[in-house]
This record gives C-alpha cells, sequence and structure tokens, in this order.
C-alpha cells in the first residue's frame, strides 16, 4: 500500500514538532481507509495521548490535540499518559531538556541519532503530584504564548 495526498494524516518525523502537530506540511503523508486498518485499527490514536519522534529527529513531542484519526508512521511512538498525570504534562515533561538529555545518552547512530522503543525502557521519570503539575504546565503555557506573541511581534 502507499502514502497519498488525502486521507488519513500520518504521523511521522515530517510533521510532529516540539508541542504542536503540523497538519498543513507540505512533506506530511495521508493513507487511505484500508491503510488506517491495517495499521491503527486494533490501536487507534486518541485526544490526549503523547506522540513521540525516535529519530530523524529524535525527541520531538506533541499531544493528539482532536478526536480526528491519525495513522502512527515509522520513527514516530506514541504514549498512553498515566492517570497520574495532568493533561499536557507528559508532553511538557518529555521536552525538557533534562529528559532529551537522558534520551541523547540512550541513542545509537552516527548521524542520524535515534532512541528504540526497548531503550526507552531504561529512562527513568520522576514527577511531582498533581497540584504541582497543573502549576507548571499553566506557566509552561503561559510562557509559551508570551513567546509566540514576541516571534509575531518581530
Amino acid at each position: 500500500m502507499s502514502w497519498s495526498k488525502t486521507g488519513y494524516l500520518a504521523l511521522s518525523a515530517l510533521n510532529v514538532k516540539n508541542g504542536w502537530i503540523d497538519k498543513e506540511s507540505n512533506d506530511s503523508h495521508f493513507g487511505n481507509q484500508a491503510l488506517y486498518d491495517i495499521w491503527m485499527k486494533s490501536t487507534p490514536l486518541y485526544k490526549g495521548q503523547v506522540v513521540f519522534t525516535t529519530e530523524a529527529p529524535m525527541g520531538n513531542v506533541a499531544q493528539i490535540p482532536d478526536n480526528e484519526k491519525y495513522i502512527l508512521s515509522q520513527r514516530t511512538i506514541a504514549f498512553n499518559p498515566s492517570q497520574r498525570l495532568i493533561d499536557g504534562f507528559l508532553a511538557d515533561l518529555l521536552s525538557t531538556k533534562k529528559i532529551q538529555n537522558e534520551l541523547m545518552s540512550l541513542a545509537t547512530g552516527g548521524t542520524a541519532k535515534g532512541v528504540s522503543q526497548k531503550s526507552l525502557k531504561f529512562l527513568k521519570i520522576a514527577f511531582p503530584n498533581t497540584e504541582e503539575q497543573n502549576f507548571i504546565h499553566k506557566v509552561i503555557k503561559l510562557l509559551q504564548t508570551f513567546i509566540t506573541l514576541q516571534q509575531r511581534k518581530l
């Protein structure tokens, strides 16, 4: 089966950016219903799930923003956030410099570093209680909004 220009968006390193999914990328690929059924029928993605690029580039993180159907493409994996994590916090956490550095230490490869799903089990993540998660998440969102406004201003 092959990609097309319409259908279900395939999430890959081309369109999973740091904090968002680029649905308008000229490099995006789409799959029809048959391809979706083969790749995603038993484990569909859902709103709030965190997607992560494992290579080229490694470590881009985004959260599924809506209830649309997506195809999880090569070099991209999805995490099911624990019930102990508030919505958005896992994506925030995976984007931090500390976690990104730990991922680099687990990565293999020469020019294009990558991390395997098997090696991710060695990634140890500590997270605060839900009250602190809410506070941190709100601060990060405020900073992201401020940065976006400043970029538009420039």
